[in-house]
């Protein structure tokens, strides 16, 4: 599997360097190499683009309003909070000539570290239903390693530019529809089907972070990846056994990979006062449809090119430890919510704020 061999390629090129070094300095080396530079500490090593769906971070989207989802007790657009609470708990770090806590890398210099990203994501319907449902929680956890290489001043991008891997070995996500949906839905008798949404994954992913102005004040980020169901060669994202009704099954996913990219642009407020500074992220992924009731496994899944947008303003407060986002979110393709993800040509907009620590 391509994420085990990616971590057996890392293991033999630290190998070869310590075997390739001289004896006298081997154990000095080694040990220079095993003692951390930080532990539990913020450095910001790829940091989630603010339009990344299911980031560990802290969103608010408030008020909103979204597509209908299959078998709601009312069909009609909703009114939704759609809220996400988590971290990427930093852990232990490896750095070399590294700024203070929270900033990136120096100029070519090179900074590793783990981190533990846990996150919980509900969305609730508040206009149409008189229980007010829940319509999907989402949760998040994992491990994650991240590194980032400071760029030299060169081809006309200032020592503020980096280059960036993020690796999720392994990640668990589950998703549960909500009880009172579940129980407001009885009324589509046997058509209506409660799905286990629940999978372990990998991810991998790129990041080219120039900087074209001296002064700094315009930041970019640009992103590529890919996300992989973990241990299941032809089998996707769900279970084939039915929560509701029970005994009853469904087709197997047989689409395991969704790749994505993204970007984020911020002009940032003057680095010695701070202040306010607008912003633009996007990210792009292409999503599987979830078909449950394909005639086979071997039935392709459809695909949809699903876009998340946010635009708004930053507020940089020096000293603070808390940085506010306040955006427009526009969401159009696959539903991401759990179950609700064989909806297609789902939209989601609204007003939010997104709180980084």
């Amino acid at each position: 599997m391509l994420h085990l061999q990616f971590l057996r390629w890392f293991a033999l090129i630290c190998a070869g360097v310590v075997v390739a070094c001289p004896q006298s300095i081997q154990a000095q080396s080694l040990f220079e190499i095993l003692k951390p530079s930080w532990t539990f500490e913020r450095h910001s090593y790829y940091d989630p683009l603010s339009a990344e769906p299911r980031a560990a971070e802290m969103k608010v989207l408030f008020p909103a309003r979204s597509s209908s989802v299959p078998f709601a007790e009312h069909p009609g657009q909703s009114t939704v909070w759609d809220i996400s609470v988590g971290d990427e708990i930093p852990v232990i770090g490896w750095t070399r000539g590294d700024k203070p806590e929270g900033e990136p890398t120096a100029q070519k210099k090179f900074g590793f570290g783990v981190w533990f990203p846990l996150s919980f994501h509900m969305i609730e319907d508040m206009s149409k239903d008189h229980s007010k449902p829940i319509l999907d929680t989402d949760y998040r956890f994992g491990v994650m390693l991240k590194a980032q290489w400071g760029l030299p001043s060169k081809w006309g991008i200032t020592h503020q530019s980096h280059i960036g891997i993020r690796y999720v070995p392994i990640a668990h996500e589950s998703t549960h529809l909500g009880d009172e949906f579940t129980l407001n839905a009885r009324i589509y008798g046997d058509a209506f089907q409660r799905v286990n949404v629940s999978y372990q994954y990998w991810e991998l992913g790129g990041s080219f972070e120039p900087n074209f102005f001296q002064d700094g004040r315009l930041e970019a980020k640009f992103r590529g990846g890919i996300m992989h169901e973990a241990f299941h060669g032809g089998v996707g994202w769900y279970d084939a056994e039915l929560l509701q009704p029970v005994g009853g099954t469904v087709t197997l996913s047989n689409r395991n990979i969704e790749p994505y990219v993204g970007a984020e642009l911020f002009y940032s407020p003057d680095p010695d006062t701070g202040g306010l500074g607008p912003f633009l992220s996007l990210d792009y992924r292409n999503r599987t449809v979830y078909g449950y009731n394909r005639p086979s496994q071997s039935t392709p899944e459809q695909v949809e090119g699903s876009v998340n947008i946010l635009a708004g303003i930053r507020h940089i407060r020096r000293g603070a430890r808390i940085t506010p986002s306040y955006y427009l979110r526009y969401y159009h393709g696959v539903n991401p919510a759990g179950q609700f993800r064989s909806q297609s040509n789902y939209q989601l907009y609204g007003f939010g704020v997104l709180f980084r620590f």
